[in-house]
This record gives structure tokens, sequence and C-alpha cells, in this order.
């Protein structure tokens, strides 16, 4: 609607009538003239909107008839129409990653990218029916403060047992209101321990990490999202003050995120002005992003696998292309394209998501349906794909083993 708010634009300023010499004459003159150029403006208006967009018309036709037609018509059918006439359109792009958010959807797309939420504290892990674990307590939530830890199996919720159900389903028993209190049992070390805990809003980090051995570092990074540029760096000025000489980066289960956070990130193990990445649209030229000061000068081993993917594989690819890092674990996801989001009338008519962009590693290469190849190809237990990474045992961690020990017998 550009276009037509420049056509009002004019109208806007009274004062450039009264300032007219001729008195009463002049007022009437100006008044007809910009009666004239308004009604003018709103035919040229219109005669381009429907040139335009033409090729739609069905749709609007469409919606007269049933708006005129249908027995069950209320206030209601048209809005839910014409939101299953955009869900609709965003489907028929054959794009895997098109979508049409309603506003009360996308504010929940938000808020849940920016890692708040109201709960408990935990991420949970299903190893068989039944079989519900708490795999990672955050800090200060409910969780915490009860005394929730990490390998605790949950029996029941507010009185339902966990007994033969899937971990979606027992979650459902657990309300998510602030200020509502559940009731949690679970097993540890054969006893039954109950918990009561008051729903707040807690923050889950997307960034841990800890240092291991022989001056090696380990920072863990699950998605691109929240506050994740500056956890990052918090977890290197952390590790650096603890003697860290080497870096295990870990970015396994990372399905990617913001574009910016991830260069932004990449920008802390490459040299300054590195090409981090260069993007690819039929809107524009080509784009590089690029790092804009020196990162750090450590060994650097990284892990992937196969739910690695988009924002994760943009940073391997660049930290693999300059030799910044060794790569080790299961070839990547491949997902080299990029998303964006259109705010229709600035959001309050929803927001599409469709692909815009592919993106291009330094080296030129799109690795969209093929993936990133780790240098050390390193199979993962299978009975430790129900864990969150950061909390697999490190004497079970195969991949994490292997690039420790090649940190080791770096330089």
């Amino acid at each position: 609607m550009e276009e037509e708010k420049k056509l009002e634009q004019p109208y806007q300023k009274p004062e450039q009538i009264k300032n007219t010499p001729s008195g009463h004459t002049g007022k009437g003159l100006c008044v007809a003239l910009c009666i004239v150029f308004l009604a003018l403006g709103f035919l040229l208006s219109s005669l381009y909107y429907e040139h335009r967009y033409k090729d739609i018309s069905p749709l609007a036709e469409a919606m007269d008839v049933v708006r005129k037609n249908f027995y069950y018509y209320d206030e209601q059918t048209e809005s839910d129409a014409i939101t299953g006439a955009l869900k609709g359109l965003a489907a028929y792009l054959e794009d895997n990653y098109a979508e049409y958010y309603t506003p009360e959807e996308y504010e929940e797309l938000l808020t849940s990218n920016s890692g708040n939420y109201i709960g408990l504290g935990v991420n949970a892990v299903e190893k068989g029916v039944g079989q519900l674990y708490i795999s990672e307590v955050f800090p200060d939530t409910p969780a915490e403060e009860a005394g929730l830890l990490a390998g605790d199996r949950f029996i029941s919720a507010n009185g339902h047992s966990a007994d033969n159900l899937k971990l979606e389903a027992f979650l459902d028993f657990i309300t998510h209101e602030e200020g509502d209190t559940n009731v949690i049992v679970v097993e540890r070390d054969g006893q039954q321990l109950t918990f009561s805990m008051v729903m707040r809003e807690v923050y889950s980090p997307y960034v841990q990490y800890r240092m291991l051995e022989d001056g090696i570092g380990y920072i863990y990074i699950k998605g691109f999202h929240g506050k994740v540029v500056k956890e990052t760096q918090d977890a290197l000025d952390a590790l650096m003050e603890q003697g860290m000489e080497k870096l295990v980066l870990d970015v396994r289960d990372n399905l990617g995120g913001s574009l910016y956070d991830v260069t932004d990130i990449a920008g802390m193990f490459l040299p300054e002005g590195s090409i981090i990445t260069t993007i690819r649209s039929r809107t524009s030229e080509d784009y590089s992003y690029k790092t804009k000061k020196e990162g750090i000068h450590v060994p650097i081993a990284l892990l992937v696998n196969g739910h690695s993917a988009s924002a994760s594989e943009l940073l391997a690819g660049a930290l693999k292309d300059y030799g910044a890092a060794e790569l080790f674990g299961k070839t990547t996801f491949g997902k080299g394209i990029v998303q964006t989001f259109f705010g229709l009338q600035r959001g309050q008519n929803g927001t599409m998501k469709f692909t815009t962009d592919a993106y291009y590693t330094p080296s030129g290469v799109c690795i969209q349906g093929e993936g990133i190849t780790p240098d050390h190809e390193v199979d993962l237990p299978e009975d430790l794909t129900y864990y969150s990474i950061y909390t697999i045992p490190y004497e079970q961690d195969t991949q994490l083993q292997a690039a420790v020990n090649y940190l080791k017998e770096s330089k």
C-alpha cells in the first residue's frame, strides 16, 4: 500500500489552504481542486491495483460468493477463510519452509525463540514408552530450586502416571500458566521423591560450557536464538580465564536460527575481514558477511551430526574452509537456504515466511541437500541418541572423545 499512501500525503496539510490570498473564492477553488485530485488519486490507485492484482480476482470473487450464499456464514467465517487462504498460499509454494503465521502464532514463535517461557525449567527425553527422564535442569528455575536433577525418571505429574505414556502425552499433565502449582514425582536411585513447584517465567540458555582436561575447553551451542551471542562470548571469556588453550565447539543437534547471530559467533573464531558466507537471492546482488574483528587463536575441534542444520552448517562451513577447525562426527543435514519473515501490514495481518536466499560457504559451495562431511567420521552409540547432547556422559561420548584426543595431539 506504499503507493497509495504517497497519493494521500499532499492532502494532509490544511495550512496550505489557509494561506490562499484570494479569500473565499480561493478557498473554494482549492477545496474543489483537492476533491478532484483526491478522486483522481483513488481512481488511479484502484486502476493500478486492479491491473497489478488482476490474477487474484478469483479469490475476491470466491470470498464474495461465500459471504452472500454460505448457509453457516457468521462474523468469524470470513476471518477464518482468509487465514486458511493465506496458509494455503504458503503450502502451495512447494517450499518446505514456507508458512503463514497469524499474529498470535507469530508472537508465540518469537517467545519460543527468545528462550523465555512459563515452566519448570527442565529438558526431558523419552527412552521408551513410559521411560521418561529429565535430561537437563536449567539454572534459576523452579526445578533447580526444588531439587530436581538430570537423570531423574518421571513417575507422575499432578497424580497422572507416566506408565505407558509417550513424552508428549505425559507433558500435557503439567500446567504452564504463571502461578500454577505442579506436583511432580520422580524416581532417583530406587527411591520415589515428590516435588511441588510454582510455575513462573524461566530462561532456557542456548549455551553450556565447561573445562575438560589438559587445558581443553568445551562449548555447546544448541541453537542460534535468544542471548546466544552474549552467552557464547561469556563462555569464551570464562574458559580463557580458567586457562583454556584448546577448544571443542559442539553444534550437534543444533537446527539453526538467526543468520545475524551465527555470523557474529563465527567472527569469534576467524581472522578479521574473513568472509563467513555469501548470500544470493533473486532481488539483490550477492552479499558477503565478513568478520568485524579478530577472533581467538586456539586449536578448535567442531562436533557436528545429521541434526546440525542451517546456521550451524554455515558456521561449520566457514571454520572448515579457513582451516580454523577440524570437524568430527557425522555429515550435517544439508540446509543451505535462508528464509525471511515478511509482516503483512507490519504484522497486523500476520506474517509470511518463505525461502528467499541461498547461502554459500567461503569456498563458493552451496550445501543444500548435500551437507558438510566432517574431516573425521565418528559414530555415536545408538542408545545415546535419546540424550540431550550436553548431558551425554563423557566416557560414552565417542565423538567428543575423538575431538579431545585430536586436540591433545595438536600444537
